[in-house]
């Protein structure tokens, strides 16, 4: 709490507690995740290179799992912390018919999302045959059948069959679940800029943009550190995958750089917002966000770069592994500064003043 020079009491906003950071994580991970496998599916569909192919449909494979483990997860959180009532999740197209609510459009927004990603894992991994150590998911349901008699495997491998519209029709509607993700991802920036007015951190133009930039990059580190980790860096592209997220880091920087810019340049309820955020949490903020979510993956990232043009990673067995664990560590970085950052746009949100 501040006393301000206008005369107004600043408060920290108390509605939303750390679970809504953790669910501001998961939807931009789910997002960022899809999009990144979306990628990776076109890099395969358009490459004549058998080995490319297989290594592309992994990243796939990878950015699917994490979507719908995102989803998942974000789903707990704000149903069992926020809400408090997950069985009125049931009746949402009863009770969420008004389009002119963010809440709405966006709930709508998450659950095709998920209907959408649940297919895309269906049709990857039951109506074909799936690659890499990213192939569990059929895995696990063969191993059941074989153990237990029940026949999962064989239900989702005739659901996928019947449900399965060809490679070009899976791509399009991948195409439609991208769309969805970047609605998703937008639509917590959006939601939480609607009351900008009251919450000045709560930017409704720049929060959005870092929403956006942060999901796209979280996104592309953890399916692609996931990649690296299990499925090694031979065949995936992971210097291109790096060096976009590279991109998009630079990005977000300028975003942050920005929105900071109009904090401190503010009304006392901006500056106020920037103190907190820049020197009471100075440590969270330059050490974790700014730091090792920004600044170190990208001094990493010129020196993995460096070091592959400069040498044949691949035909040193050592070195493919020094190469590999600096990717997954960078990736890594990026994922833990994403993490730092939602919970900060949650805890130092300075609320609407009250008259003293």
């Amino acid at each position: 709490m501040i006393d301000s020079p206008d005369g107004f009491i600043w408060l920290t906003q108390q509605e939303y507690g750390w679970y809504i950071a953790v669910y501001l994580f998961f939807s931009g991970l789910a997002g960022g995740a899809y999009l990144t496998g979306f990628a990776a599916d076109l890099f395969g569909w358009r490459t004549a290179d058998v080995s490319t192919s297989r290594s592309m449909r992994a990243i796939t494979q990878w950015g699917v799992i994490l979507a719908i483990g995102a989803v998942g997860a974000g789903m707990f959180f704000l149903l069992f912390f926020h809400l408090g009532a997950p069985l009125r999740a049931m009746f949402f197209p009863i009770l969420f018919v008004n389009f002119g609510s963010w809440l709405v459009i966006g709930t709508w927004i998450i659950v095709i999302f998920t209907m959408v990603v649940a297919f895309q894992g269906l049709w990857l991994f039951w109506a074909g045959e799936p690659t890499g150590k990213s192939a569990f998911p059929r895995t696990v349901t063969s191993a059941v059948e074989n153990r237990f008699g029940i026949p999962a495997d064989t239900w989702l491998t005739r659901l996928a069959s019947l449900t399965y519209p060809g490679a070009r029709g899976r791509l399009a509607i991948s195409a439609v679940g991208s769309g969805l993700a970047l609605g998703m991802i937008a639509y917590t920036g959006l939601k939480l800029g609607y009351v900008s007015a009251t919450v000045p951190l709560w930017d409704g133009t720049l929060l959005p943009l870092l929403f956006l930039t942060s999901a796209l990059s979280i996104g592309l580190a953890a399916t692609i550190g996931a990649t690296a980790v299990f499925e090694g860096i031979h065949g995936t592209k992971i210097t291109t995958f790096s060096v976009a997220d590279d991109v998009i880091i630079l990005g977000e920087i300028a975003v942050l750089a920005l929105l900071l810019s109009v904090l401190a340049s503010g009304g006392p309820g901006s500056t106020a917002a920037f103190e907190l955020l820049t020197k009471e949490y100075g440590l969270l903020f330059w050490g974790g966000v700014v730091t090792l979510g920004l600044v170190l993956p990208l001094g990493m990232s010129v020196a993995l770069i460096a070091v592959e043009f400069r040498e044949d990673v691949h035909a040193c067995e050592r070195l493919t592994r020094l190469v590999r664990g600096g990717y997954t560590l960078k990736f890594g970085f990026v994922v833990l500064g994403g993490v730092a950052l939602r919970y900060l746009i949650i805890a130092a949100a300075y609320n609407a003043p009250l008259s003293p």
